[in-house]
């Protein structure tokens, strides 16, 4: 009996290890859900701008004012993954925002960081945004990623996001997906899918998102554009719903097969005129497969 459960643990070892070494490899090759005993790692710095409408010194019952011009603030997100046998790809997400404090239109002062989104464009690649907090810290996001099917040119995944509220005056917030990735392998790795985050403020708001990001290899290196279209849903009185089409390009050069050295500047609405001065943003990061 002993002799016939070392070789079932054997076994189960040399399964889940020749399912981990397909981990490394050029970064358009890199599979959508982490197989069982692999782990990924991301940090990145990011930065964006925003226009700061804040109430009025002067008359603190009106409408509120644009205070000074363009501003930029600055963030870090941090986030690992693992992938579990039978359960799928778990991971975990937190970030920081920083710069000066400025006052935000709720009335409150909250760093420059929160305004300008930019942890959110330190998050590298991963464009789906719905962490609706303002406080120096990001609030923790939670994702579980599930294989549907897995062939060598095409992988969907079923994804679920939770935020989880931490901050003052944030919500909890859920992302629902279907993330899909096109292979040709050796060359060109294509991400999309459906998401739709969902923000839980007394009027609910949600989004429906649908990012495109094409990569190509260049020996080491990659590099691609970034697009795609979502439509956002405000339940508030006197507030329009909006559509927002991001455009950016991205890149970066794989170390070792398993360190990703990455880049990117976006903007996340290129359809409103003031894009420069609102929604432009980038970032830099490392991100690291095992085994």
């Amino acid at each position: 009996m002993p002799g016939l459960l070392a070789g079932i643990a054997s076994g189960a070892i040399a399964f889940f290890v020749g399912r981990a070494a397909m981990a490394a490899g050029p970064f358009v090759d890199a599979p959508l859900t982490l197989p069982p005993l692999h782990f990924s790692a991301d940090v990145g710095i990011g930065f964006g701008t925003f226009q700061n409408y804040a109430p009025d010194p002067g008359n603190p019952d009106g409408p509120p004012v644009l205070l000074g011009g363009t501003q930029v603030g600055w963030g870090t997100n941090v986030e690992a993954a693992v992938g579990l046998p039978f359960v799928g790809e778990l991971g975990l997400r937190i970030g920081a925002r920083f710069g000066p404090a400025v006052g935000s239109n709720e009335g409150t002062t909250v760093p420059a960081g929160a305004l300008a989104n930019a942890d959110h464009f330190g998050r590298l690649f991963d464009p789906i945004s719905s962490e609706p907090g303002l406080s120096s810290f990001a609030n923790p996001e939670l994702r579980l990623r599930g294989s549907l099917f897995d062939l060598r040119t095409v992988q969907l995944a079923l994804e679920t996001r939770v935020i989880i509220p931490t901050g003052d005056g944030s919500v909890f917030a859920v992302t629902p997906g279907v993330p899909l990735r096109i292979h040709v392998p050796g060359f060109l790795r294509v991400d999309t899918g459906l998401y739709l985050p969902v923000a839980f403020f007394p009027d609910t708001s949600y989004s429906l998102d649908v990012p495109v990001q094409a990569f190509f290899r260049l020996g080491d290196a990659f590099v691609g554009p970034m697009t795609g279209i979502r439509f956002n849903v405000l339940d508030v009185p006197g507030q329009a719903n909006t559509v927002d089409i991001p455009l950016g390009i991205g890149g970066g050069i794989t170390l070792g097969g398993r360190v990703d050295l990455k880049a990117q500047i976006r903007v996340e609405r290129i359809n409103d005129s003031n894009w420069a001065s609102q929604f432009l943003g980038g970032g830099v990061g490392a991100g690291l497969r095992l085994p």
